[in-house]
């Protein structure tokens, strides 16, 4: 591979190159993208001929995925070679030559991180609540599995929804004729002021009677994928089938023993419930800790100034972890902002915010990993590994480098090894928790 830097920087912050491999060096790292993207996708192949089989099911768009996957593997290269800071995923343009040629030529640009300097490098020091599992939270938890447990009667003494009642709801919600299923539910056990159910929909509870039926609509704001703002109507009908109670059984030695799996009395239900409440704790506190120091150390960096794209890229990066969350569940971004009770613009303000915080905890690690010397080794890059994808470490590993992206796991790893330091010698004043 041959590379040379070209052009004018448009910034401080960029640099640009020209890329050229030859024929032979084409043919050899494309015959191994093909591979691995037969074996991502389960595409079957006789040894040593996966572009058949291939291109039976990307057709045309084969050869250019195969020429993006190799440039930026080269690219990847490049920023081990330079030891360039990468900040954001490089930009593959005018690629030629492919899948036929006398040479396979591109360019790319490579954003860099700034390296910035702290106001100081002491250890942080913050004051924390003490970790505590207190007799009060493991007495409301202990109730919340009785209440869990409890059966839901009918309410003889509510006529109609209000506040204080359990209501027994189904929901059918439509967009243009098409099923809203974050808004479409069936014998549901709803109480107002739960907060599942936008505002337009939780106001027409009340007063409803069991049997009541309401047919409506209401309009929600969001921005379309050209970010003009589009008003949305929804179509629904709510239905009261019943309104509820529930019928809480008597804590005694005998109701554990028969209801609650591996404890035998009062007392070892107790037990229980504190020994998992303390094992989750640990793991939500610890995380906070950490993201309590990291902000601290953050607040030591000087007011950001960098192009936009670096922002667009933190809140993308925060976005897809959003949507790949809703997937999961089935429901789309329109109707999480919807249940959230904001706009798609207000939502994209806040992770915004929230892009610019990551990156500053990000830059400040490694401006504390600058000033400390800190490498890392392969123990600290399994350890990444072991983060992103848990027993999967050696799969991960060559996906991220057949995809050019070792650089972002080494940036995990080091800041990783950052933030361990910044842990160990942080200063933390620990108050009694309330």
């Amino acid at each position: 591979m041959d590379y040379k830097e070209c052009g004018e920087n448009e910034s401080k912050l960029q640099k640009r190159f020209s890329v050229a491999l030859s024929r032979d060096e084409y043919g050899e790292l494309s015959q191994e993208i093909l591979v691995f993207l037969a074996m991502q996708m389960g595409v079957d192949y006789i040894t040593n001929q996966p572009q058949d089989a291939l291109r039976k099911k990307l057709g045309d768009d084969l050869d250019h995925q195969v020429a993006l996957c190799l440039a930026n593997q080269c690219v990847d290269e490049i920023v081990g070679r330079e030891d360039l800071p990468a900040a954001l995923e490089p930009v593959v343009e005018s690629m030629a030559g492919y899948p036929e040629g006398p040479e396979f030529t591109f360019e790319a640009t490579v954003y860099l991180k700034p390296e910035l300097e702290l106001s100081s490098y002491e250890p942080v020091a913050l004051a924390l609540p003490d970790f505590a599992v207190s007799d009060d939270l493991v007495a409301r938890n202990m109730q919340a599995i009785v209440e869990e447990k409890a059966r839901l009667v009918k309410d003889e003494q509510a006529s109609e929804a209000d506040a204080g009642t359990r209501n027994v709801i189904s929901l059918d919600t439509k967009k243009c004729g098409m099923q809203v299923r974050a808004l479409t539910m069936a014998e549901t056990v709803y109480r107002i002021g739960d907060g599942l159910l936008p505002p337009q929909i939780e106001e027409r509870l009340p007063g409803m009677k069991p049997g009541d039926i309401k047919e409506f609509s209401f309009v929600v704001k969001s921005k379309n994928f050209l970010g003009l703002e589009v008003e949305e109507t929804m179509d629904c009908v709510l239905h009261l089938i019943d309104i509820v109670k529930k019928d809480t059984p008597d804590v005694t030695d005998d109701w554990v023993k028969s209801s609650i799996p591996g404890a035998h009395d009062v007392e070892g239900f107790r037990t229980l419930v504190r020994e998992s409440l303390a094992e989750k704790a640990r793991v939500d506190y610890d995380r906070a800790k950490e993201e309590a120091v990291a902000s601290a150390l953050a607040q030591r960096l000087r007011d950001l100034d960098l192009p936009e794209v670096y922002y667009d890229y933190a809140r993308a990066g925060l976005m897809q972890n959003i949507s790949a969350a809703l997937a999961k569940q089935g429901i789309a971004e329109e109707e999480f902002y919807a249940m959230q009770g904001v706009t798609g613009a207000q939502f994209m303000a806040r992770m915004r915010m929230r892009a610019e915080e990551v990156l500053r905890q990000g830059l400040a690690l490694d401006a504390l990993a600058r000033h400390e010397n800190l490498e890392i080794g392969e123990d600290d890059i399994f350890c990444a590994l072991r983060t992103i994808a848990p027993g999967s470490e050696l799969e991960t590993r060559r996906m991220l480098e057949m995809n050019g992206r070792v650089y972002q796991l080494r940036e995990m790893a080091l800041r990783a090894k950052a933030r361990t330091h910044l842990l160990d010698n942080a200063v933390i004043q620990l108050a009694q928790s309330a």
